[in-house]
């Protein structure tokens, strides 16, 4: 027995420690571990949040901290078409203008094209590089606008600037998809969503903004707006602005009149408003009468 006990070792370092290893003499140091424990610490591996953190995350259970987040949305250059190919301009439209004097830009409020609400295409416009019909392929938009948090409407857009009248503000883009894929992302997709961002297309389709858009989305709805819509044409497909109404003055917030037609055309399905203006509907949308609604 006690050749046994003097051939035991008695480490007292650790349950990794090295006893080949050269230690510290500075004092309170004490060995790094090794094995196992040397490739833990070694390892990069990128920050995760908690198990609990992250599973009340996902159950939506701290709201406090997600209700100061804007929306996830990505940014889009132009309108993506999920079911078919963009298309093409069958033909061109030329617009009868006089190419103006150097310095003045020409296909002013006379020019057929503009009354038309289409734009002029620059490889055949007579006005050449001085045309001033083609905002939408210029990107002749109002850039200092900033989303922010109204007190009662959720999010909102305003601007930082002042805008004419007739002025673009911003164009209204997102996912051209058809009214059938629409319902049944409303009935999958979104199905928890409170809130859709839908603008009507052409044709039978839709412009779905709710993942892919532009700051539009977030533009709020008023019975008496400072904005409007326009569908413009250009290269065979259309193209929806928000306008200017009126003169608006520098950090006011936007707005324009939704006009949408409820679900089934139910009374339960429609929104109060909540614009606050003299002559608002009560509704967001077309009022649906009770004899239509039966």
């Amino acid at each position: 027995m006690s050749l046994l006990h003097n051939k035991k070792e008695y480490i007292m370092h650790g349950l990794y420690y090295d006893k080949t290893r050269v230690q510290s003499k500075q004092p309170f140091s004490f060995p790094l571990p090794m094995h196992l424990g040397e490739f833990l610490i070694n390892k990069e591996k990128e920050f995760e949040l908690p198990p609990d953190i992250h599973q009340e995350r996902e159950l939506g259970l701290i709201k406090g901290l997600m209700s100061n987040r804007k929306p996830f949305f990505t940014r889009i250059r132009s309108n993506i078409f999920v079911e078919r190919k963009p298309y093409k301009a069958e033909e061109d439209i030329i617009c009868q203008c006089v190419r103006p004097f150097e310095g003045e830009m020409g296909c002013g409020e006379d020019c057929i094209n503009r009354m038309l609400f289409y734009e002029c295409d620059p490889n055949c416009c007579p006005c050449g590089d001085q045309c001033s019909n083609r905002r939408f392929q210029r990107k002749e938009r109002t850039k200092e606008l900033q989303v922010f948090q109204t007190k009662d409407r959720g999010w909102g857009l305003r601007t930082l600037v002042d805008i004419k009248k007739g002025d673009l503000v911003i164009e209204y883009r997102g996912e051209i998809i058809s009214h059938q894929l629409c319902e049944e992302r409303m009935c999958t997709t979104y199905v928890n969503e409170k809130n859709f961002y839908f603008l009507e297309y052409c044709n039978g389709e839709v412009i779905d903004a709710c993942t892919k858009g532009t700051e539009a989305r977030f533009i709020n709805h008023s019975c008496d707006p400072n904005c409007h819509i326009e569908k413009w044409c250009r290269g065979g497909e259309a193209h929806f602005g928000v306008f200017a109404s009126q003169d608006i003055e520098a950090k006011s917030e936007l707005f324009y009149d939704y006009n949408f037609s409820t679900f089934n055309n139910s009374v339960e399905s429609e929104q109060a408003c909540h614009c606050g203006s003299e002559n608002c509907r009560g509704t967001i949308g077309r009022k649906v009468s009770s004899r239509h609604a039966r």
